[in-house]
């Protein structure tokens, strides 16, 4: 089976290179016509450098990959979860994989929920909006996802906007519900020399915890028959929990506000124009512009989470030896688990930015900032027992609350202008509190540069981050986990450097990661910490290929890990989608049609606990080796975007080990469709 995929994959790609080398030559993949030229309606735009740097972006108006509808997989392309859309996963992919969340508990959920560093602000001539329905059948496990988003100017400068989504499913298996609901509101303001952002953003998720499949025997998928049962739906195969479920609710509030000091003519050039490849052409003319010397900076950042895990009957779950599944221990309460924590936070951030147009001498700019972070939380503790009128246990749940504060300086140089060659260095010593002696220093060089008729660049970067272990991964009690852990400081070095040829739509890219005292969830759920320093890395090639109406797009990566005990990776992991590009209509309408595909080798993919929401160590099943495909269907006509997709098509003729985490399968075969209309008046 390992070396069908692997030949399969190297079948599709031998053919787009077959057509590569024909009497075809590559060329940018053609954008769809678009009825508005949005680019003149509305510009866009992300923070980033600390909210310090307004770096436009472009909408995404392009029809490949709209088919994709698991957000996780816009993330990664290879994943370890629970299976169902919109459920925990953790990346296979060492790229990919964060170092530490400071609210640990929806880390693996995060995806799902809108923060302030995801928006995307707008400044529109006409207002803006966009409808999104996406459906997954059958009707009786029906899955539907629906997001309306709206955003205008009230005067040339200020604009607001707002977005609501909610995503809703069963799954195919039971107690495999998920619900997530966002709404955020944001405003913006950039004036000469005053500019504000701001934000208020809810997110809500609702995940039912199965457990699993009961005892976590594959076999009721690999090998179903009469005696492990013969089950005609997959939502009859037994789980270990119907009752059980991890409810999120998180609200945030943003402020970023910004004053110009100072001003500096510069000669810039009269006109940019984007070439297929999103490169700037300029043109001999320059017209001054006034820029500022200086710029100071305040955020705020006010955020809360409170999550609950929630079993409502444990009496029916227990064996004749008094145990229930997957829990070990019961700490609290034998009839009901009722696990809520709290983390709230208060940041603020004061900073000074000396521009680099205004340093004619050095030609790069610096920046200075000092901040402090207020953390709280809650979470249960011992609770009083009693007794009601007929003699039956009461609890009356207790919480224990802690308080931490710490504070940091920072600066950074940078070199953001020019046409060939850009930079930057970033330090943080946190100096007080809970956090003091961490330490978090980076860097980055980018390059892009003309080699005969292609564009080229290499490009570096990396991070040396010391950091203080989060409250709760040492202190935490609960119904089933209690732990009271004082943890070394983790240290992680992280290390990139690539080639990047946009002409060729190639990128070559090596990483690596090194730990000392590395934190890790062992094979009993618990937060461990090694003193093994682990080593790992990363090759990755994306190459895409486009031979007239095939195009090919390809993402491969290798890695290595030192320690796959505590650090498991799949040796090899890869994505390719290979479809039909054409246009009917006198080019109105068109349409996209191929297949895209999935794989890693088998690997001791991390197992998943609900009650922590964390993915834990386990060496009891290799998960891997299956290619998951999916044959989709695309299509633009005007402002709109339809697909229809067969997802996981290939679980109808290949062997039934489709299982992306122990105890989890991924959903069978299924239909889906959905579509998008934007609206720019």
């Amino acid at each position: 089976m390992k070396l069908n995929c692997i030949y399969l994959f190297l079948f599709l790609i031998s053919i787009n290179s077959t057509f590569a080398q024909g009497s075809f030559e590559e060329e940018p993949e053609e954008k769809e016509v678009e009825t508005v030229d949005v680019h003149d309606r509305f510009r866009n735009w992300v923070l980033i450098d600390n909210n310090t740097f307004i770096d436009s972006v472009a909408i995404d108006t392009t029809l490949a990959g709209f088919h994709v509808d698991n957000l996780s997989f816009k993330e990664s392309f290879s994943n370890t979860s629970t299976g169902n859309i919109g459920s925990p996963f953790t990346s296979n992919l060492l790229s990919n994989q964060e170092s530490f969340n400071e609210f640990i508990f929806v880390s693996n959920i995060k995806y799902l929920l809108n923060q302030p560093e995801d928006i995307v602000w707008f400044n529109t001539k006409t207002p803006f909006s966009e409808l999104t329905y996406r459906n997954g059948q059958p009707a009786r496990r029906k899955e539907e996802n629906f997001s309306a988003f709206f955003s205008t100017n009230v005067t040339k400068d200020f604009n607001f906007g707002a977005e609501y989504n909610t995503l809703s499913t069963q799954g195919m298996y039971n107690a495999q519900n998920v619900d997530v609901r966002n709404f955020k509101f944001f405003t913006s303001y950039v004036g000469e020399k005053y500019a504000i952002h701001s934000a208020f953003l809810y997110n809500k998720a609702l995940h039912l915890e199965s457990g699993g499949l009961l005892n976590a025997d594959h076999e009721y998928i690999t090998n179903p028959n009469p005696g492990n049962g013969d089950f005609s739906q997959p939502e009859e195969i037994p789980v270990e929990y119907l009752d059980a479920y991890n409810r999120v609710q998180n609200y945030n509030f943003f402020l970023s506000h910004s004053y110009n000091i100072g001003s500096i003519t510069i000669n810039k050039p009269a006109s940019e124009e984007l070439d297929s490849l999103g490169n700037v052409i300029k043109d001999d003319s320059f017209e001054p512009i006034s820029v500022p010397v200086s710029t100071i900076y305040h955020t705020l950042n006010a955020s809360t989470y409170r999550r609950s895990y929630n079993i409502d009957d444990l009496t029916n779950k227990y064996n004749d030896a008094g145990e229930i599944p997957i829990y070990d221990s019961i700490y609290i309460n034998p009839y009901e688990t009722m696990d809520s924590t709290t983390y709230t936070k208060l940041s603020n951030v004061f900073q000074i930015k000396f521009n680099e147009e205004a340093n004619s001498l050095l030609r790069f700019g610096l920046r200075a900032y000092i901040g402090n972070d207020i953390k709280m939380y809650m979470m249960p503790d011992v609770p009083i027992e009693d007794e009601d009128d007929n003699g039956d246990p009461v609890y009356t749940y207790q919480y224990q609350k802690e308080t931490l504060v710490t504070s940091y300086f920072g600066g950074q140089v940078f070199k953001n202008l020019g046409d060939n060659f850009w930079w930057n260095a970033d330090g943080r010593l946190y100096f007080q509190g809970y956090k003091a002696g961490d330490i978090h220093v980076s860097g980055e060089i980018n390059s892009l540069y003309r080699v005969f008729k292609d564009t080229a660049g290499i490009y570096a970067k990396g991070y040396l981050d010391l950091r203080t272990p989060e409250f709760f991964e040492e202190n935490y009690y609960s119904n089933h986990f209690i732990w009271n852990e004082n943890f070394k400081q983790e240290k992680t070095i992280n290390l990139e450097a690539g080639i990047n040829i946009p002409t060729r739509r190639m990128k070559l890219s090596w990483q690596s990661k090194t730990m000392t005292d590395y934190i890790y969830w062992d094979q009993n759920a618990m937060p461990e910490q090694t003193t093994d320093v682990i080593s790992a890395f990363q090759i990755s090639l994306n190459k895409d290929f486009t031979a007239g109406p095939f195009h090919s797009n390809n993402k491969l990566a290798y890695q290595y890990s030192s320690n796959q005990e505590l650090y498991p990776v799949p040796d090899f992991a890869a994505f390719t989608s290979n479809y039909l590009n054409f246009y009917l209509a006198k080019r109105v309408l068109q349409f996209q049609v191929g297949v895209d595909v999935r794989y890693h080798t088998a690997f001791y993919a991390k197992a998943y606990m609900p009650a922590t929401g964390q993915f834990y160590l386990q060496s009891d099943q290799k998960i891997g080796n299956y290619p998951f495909m999916d044959f989709f269907i695309n299509m633009h006509l005007k402002r709109a975007n339809f697909y229809f997709k067969l997802d996981h098509f290939n679980e109808s003729f290949m062997d039934q080990n489709y299982f992306v985490s122990k105890g989890y399968p991924y959903q069978p075969m299924r239909i889906k469709y959905g579509i998008t209309w934007r609206f720019y008046d």
